[in-house]
């Protein structure tokens, strides 16, 4: 296969499989994936075995490992200013900074759009989204796992955006 991507550095902010696993596809076309990691538990998806949501045999984690190949990984606090001033220089020599975090998540943590490209205007900022970036449902729970919720009652007029990957 040839390494498309050779070149390419993406920051990713992402736990589970949503979303990490679309970039263990471009670590596969050669791009470098710098994954940001909770700084006490790392990705959550490495407790799913633990948990019995996930049957796994032995002592790897099958789905951290496959949505996570071919990365990088740093565990940072990015509840606190040093660990956001790391993530923030990280951006400014990425070329994409991809995320799943719910809309409320991302404020609190300070990498929104704006936030990330003030260190780098020219980044291509990537977030895949359960039930989209604007409406009632934004902050909603939804993960690859296993649902959090009932998805949103289309026929009692409770709807949310069609979600947005791209900004």
């Amino acid at each position: 296969m040839s390494n498309v991507m050779d070149g390419i550095r993406i920051l990713e902010v992402a736990e589970h499989t949503f979303v990490p696993a679309a970039s263990g596809i471009l670590a596969d076309w050669g791009a470098e994936v710098i994954k940001i990691e909770h700084v006490t538990r790392g990705d959550a998806a490495r407790g799913l075995g633990s948990t019995g949501i996930a049957g796994f045999s032995g002592k790897v984690a099958v789905l951290m490992e496959h949505a996570n190949r071919g990365k990088k990984s740093l565990g940072l606090d990015l509840t606190k200013d040093e660990g956001r001033e790391i993530l923030y220089k990280l951006a400014g020599i990425s070329d994409v900074f991809l995320t799943n975090k719910m809309a409320g998540v991302r404020s609190r943590l300070q990498i929104e759009v704006d936030d990330i490209k003030a260190h780098n205007p020219n980044i291509v900022y990537v977030r895949g989204t359960g039930y989209g970036n604007r409406g009632p449902d934004t902050d909603a729970g939804c993960r690859d796992a296993g649902r959090t919720r009932s998805p949103p009652d289309l026929a009692a007029g409770h709807h949310a955006d069609v979600p947005r990957a791209v900004h």
